[in-house]
């Protein structure tokens, strides 16, 4: 992205700069809420005061007091809706409520996540389901889809939070006008490339009939990128490893490149049942051998003579791995027969077969300049992957969410990734 270095330097510039004071305040770089998102907080308060009134210390957990809390150490990922008797809303209601795009299934340190929030992405196909499949079912989809993306909104919430609460006012201002500018220049652009338009109110319209505006992509886009960006500047990973560091992990799991020797082959094969009996093949297999001892070609005559799977193919088969085949005497001549040598007959319990090795390659390893480069892709990934995750933990051990639905707090934290 061509603005990308230009607003990483200015998270970079917290860590230089910092922040004096934060003050405290409900939002103080956004300022109020809409109407819609308002509205949304005053239900779901009135949600968190009934639940909150129905255990000793909980309100107290709930505005970030916790010296004043009897259990500081309490999880604090809590499910507004469950079959506890402690539940202010039963599964039916639960239900109802992720049926209203403009319901809030979280609450992650006072700031909502709403259903369109989570699966707005999918109103184009929800439509078409909701046409199609029974009421019950459509509400089982609905909520299978935020159960299974809610976990992502909550950590790209906690890292945003983070990130605004570290800045100053206009250091997130000059950021977010640098993500504006980069989605008018470079998203728009694309969007209109891949939907094949020219305007904004042909990409307007289509957006339109999937369920889907610029403005939301607009939105969708600067949560990402402030997640990712933040992520970017405070994960602390290793971008890059030397040879030797390479190298040693390498060693360290040579046994994950191993390679077994295999062989090419060709192969005859007469079977029993189909010459009526063994007794029969015997004047065929004769027939097979004296042609073979006068020099005639072992793939003409597997085409004329074999009635084994790869006959029309001269009998060939492909690199063949120690330890594949089913017939334990024919595989020992694999490895064991010098290539390009016709073997003995083998009389097997179905067939009598005779084989001939055209190559072989002995057991060995992956040469480490072959996987170099992709190896040190997974130490980099794993890495930062690592460094995602603690940064991750140490959000989540002070933030507070409440969510809608039952997510279990290890799935959450053991979530790899926040912003994908």
């Amino acid at each position: 992205m061509r603005n990308a270095q230009i607003y990483i330097l200015i998270l970079v510039s917290l860590s230089i700069v910092g922040c004096e004071t934060t003050p405290k305040v409900d939002n103080p770089v956004l300022g109020p809420p809409p109407p819609r998102l308002e509205s949304a907080l005053k239900q779901q308060k009135l949600r968190h005061a009934e639940v909150a009134s129905q255990a000793a210390g909980r309100k107290l957990i709930l505005e970030d007091n916790l010296e004043e809390s009897s259990n500081p150490f309490e999880p604090r990922i809590r499910p507004v809706s469950s079959t506890s008797s402690e539940s202010s809303v039963n599964p039916d209601d639960e239900s109802e409520v992720l049926l209203d795009d403009s319901a809030v299934v979280a609450m992650v340190n006072g700031s909502p996540i709403f259903v369109s929030d989570v699966i707005g992405v999918y109103t184009h196909q929800l439509k078409q389901a909701e046409q199609r499949m029974p009421p019950e079912e459509y509400k089982k989809l609905r909520r299978a889809l935020v159960k299974r993306d809610l976990k992502g909104h909550i950590e790209r919430q906690l890292l945003i939070h983070e990130m605004k609460s570290t800045l100053k006012k206009e250091q997130l201002d000059q950021l977010q006008e640098h993500l504006e500018l980069a989605f008018d220049e470079e998203q728009i652009p694309n969007m209109q490339q891949k939907l094949k338009v020219n305007s904004i109110q042909e990409l307007e319209e289509i957006l339109n009939a999937q369920g889907r505006t610029i403005f939301s992509e607009k939105e969708l886009f600067m949560k990402q990128q402030m997640a990712i960006q933040y992520m970017t500047v405070k994960a602390k990973a290793t971008n890059d490893y030397s040879r030797e560091e390479v190298l040693a992990r390498y060693k360290s799991n040579i046994k994950d490149y191993e390679v077994p020797a295999k062989a090419r082959w060709q192969r005859i094969r007469i079977s029993y049942d189909k010459h009526g009996g063994k007794e029969k093949c015997i004047g065929l297999l004769d027939e097979v051998i004296h042609k073979l001892q006068a020099g005639d070609d072992f793939g003409e005559l597997a085409k004329k003579y074999s009635d084994g799977t790869r006959a029309e193919k001269n009998g060939q088969w492909g690199w063949t791995r120690r330890g594949s085949l089913a017939e334990p005497e024919i595989e020992k001549a694999l490895f064991e027969l010098p290539v390009g040598q016709v073997s003995q007959v083998f009389e097997t319990q179905k067939s009598f077969q005779i084989i001939k090795v055209n190559g072989r390659k002995e057991a060995g390893h992956i040469p480490f300049a072959d996987v170099q480069e992709k190896l040190e892709s997974t130490m980099i990934s794993e890495s930062r992957m690592k460094a995602t995750k603690e940064i991750l933990e140490n959000l989540y051990a002070k933030a507070v969410i409440e969510t809608m639905i039952n997510i279990e707090l290890e799935d959450v934290k053991n979530t790899k990734t926040a912003v994908h």
